[in-house]
């Protein structure tokens, strides 16, 4: 690389990396306000604390609190907040601390492939912006997604680091197989490099793969045993146009990264591990696309893609015939992070303001509402429950599918409400019709069900609107008439 080259290329990076490094700032600062990002923070708290707690991870107390994660998260989260003291924040810096391994991981993949330092640091920063920029509520939350991915990708940056033997290869099969006790979808990566170690490596390596990956797997399905699998392999709807409308979604969002990167790997796909890492890519789009049918599925789903759109940036600027085009294919690149990041300091600078403060105020005012409140409570924001004291009693989502593929009455929830057993029930989710002066008016079907159609009506039959906050909606069973 000439001198004018390298030092447009080394400005180029630096300055994506200032992006970042303030872009991830916000999920930093957001970790130590105590209100929810999103309702999975408060379900993983109560398995948390059950983990620490020494008690079942899959007999919750509630035949309506359904567990279908693996356990190894809910355990290294539980024992971490010994030392910060709430289940929620340790959670949270777990997440946040995952996303910079996965960063990490990636600029060490690509400096494996031969890549230079800064072509490294390029991957990371690429990688760091796709979380920070436009998957911003995904970082830094209570959720064990990045985890598992840190864990995996560390497998593979093992996997690629050096001369491939047996140590190596089982230490790669150790992080493959805990990434997978954390978030049990992510079999990309451990079935490539399967296929790729019967190809290319040395006999005792395989051996070593394959027995490491055979015990922990038989090891854990002993200690987990029947009711682990009963809930993780639960059948769930699925459907065709929701994996249609998210991956189109997905592939708009990305298309100017997929084009440079995926031709460039494809151009490249004779040179390890540029093949490699484009049957990632191909492979991670196909699974994402199959996943995102299922119900209550999210764009986490696609954080294999994301990855490997990063290592492969990486790879494919380190391997540019032409070394003046590589600034520009750096920004072309990260198109849509430069074009998203306006909005993105955007609400940063709004959040830091007050907001985030005024966020967590309101929180606790329903919180201390919800205490006020005696009796079962049905709360769609899991931590709003678990702040005020009230037991995990009903997962909306796999509640859902539970009655919708026949493994709980389809009038469970309508029953209750009808019987008037809960004593409040917070929605986030609006109602079907509107409350106001035109009843009749239709709101736009949501992303993610977690009621049926009919709950709605039985609640305004049965129930009141007592509080709308920043929770959403709180309902209380109407007086029975005298």
């Amino acid at each position: 690389m000439n001198g004018d080259a390298e030092r447009s290329y080394r400005v180029t990076v630096r300055a994506l990396g200032m992006l970042a490094l303030v872009l991830l700032a916000y999920p930093l600062a957001r970790l130590f306000w105590d209100f929810e990002i999103d309702n999975t923070e408060g379900w993983n708290a109560y398995y948390q604390l059950r983990a620490l707690a020494g008690e079942s991870l899959y007999a919750s107390g509630s035949p309506y609190f359904f567990n279908n994660y693996p356990p190894l998260s809910f355990y290294l989260v539980g024992v971490l907040s010994k030392l910060v003291g709430d289940v929620n924040l340790a959670g949270r810096l777990v997440s946040y601390a995952s996303t910079a391994a996965v960063c990490l991981a990636v600029r060490s993949i690509v400096r494996s492939a031969g890549g230079s330092r800064l072509d490294g640091w390029f991957a990371a920063v690429t990688c760091a912006l796709f979380f920070a920029c436009l998957l911003t509520d995904h970082v830094g939350k209570n959720n064990p997604q990045l985890l598992a991915h840190a864990f995996v990708l560390g497998g593979l940056a093992v996997y690629l680091g050096g001369e491939m033997d047996a140590r190596r290869a089982a230490l790669t099969a150790l992080l493959f197989s805990a990434g997978m006790l954390v978030k049990h979808s992510l079999v990309c990566l451990p079935l490539l490099i399967a296929v790729d170690i019967l190809v290319r490596g040395p006999g005792r390596a395989r051996l070593a793969y394959f027995a490491t990956g055979t015990a922990l797997a038989a090891a854990s399905g002993v200690l987990l045993g029947p009711p682990f699998f009963a809930q993780l392999l639960a059948s769930r709807t699925w459907d065709l146009t929701r994996a249609f409308l998210f991956t189109t979604e997905i592939l708009g969002q990305f298309q100017a990264p997929l084009a440079v990167v995926g031709l460039g790997l494809l151009a490249a796909r004779r040179t390890r591990p540029a093949g490699l890492i484009l049957a990632y890519l191909v492979c991670s789009l196909a699974l994402g696309a199959g996943f995102s049918g299922g119900a209550g599925t999210d764009v986490n789903v696609y954080f294999d893609a994301y990855v490997a759109l990063a290592i492969g940036a990486g790879l494919v600027l380190h391997l540019a015939p032409y070394p003046m085009a590589r600034p520009v294919m750096a920004l072309v690149i990260n198109a849509g992070v430069l074009a998203y990041a306006p909005a993105a300091l955007g609400r940063f600078g709004v959040e830091a303001l007050g907001e985030l403060a005024n966020r967590e105020a309101m929180f606790h005012d329903d919180v201390a509402y919800l205490k006020g409140i005696k009796g079962t409570a049905l709360c769609q924001s899991h931590l709003l429950c678990l702040r005020a004291g009230k037991p995990a009693f009903y997962d909306p989502i796999n509640s859902l599918q539970a009655m919708t593929m026949g493994r709980l009455p389809a009038d469970t929830l309508t029953g209750m409400l009808k019987r008037r057993e809960i004593a409040v029930v917070e929605l986030v989710d609006p109602p079907k019709h509107t409350e106001d002066d035109n009843p009749g008016a239709l709101v736009p079907p949501a992303r993610w069900q977690d009621f049926q159609d009919e709950v709605f009506a039985v609640l305004r039959e049965e129930y009141e609107l007592d509080r709308v906050s920043l929770s959403g909606r709180f309902y209380r069973p109407k007086k029975r008439d005298t």
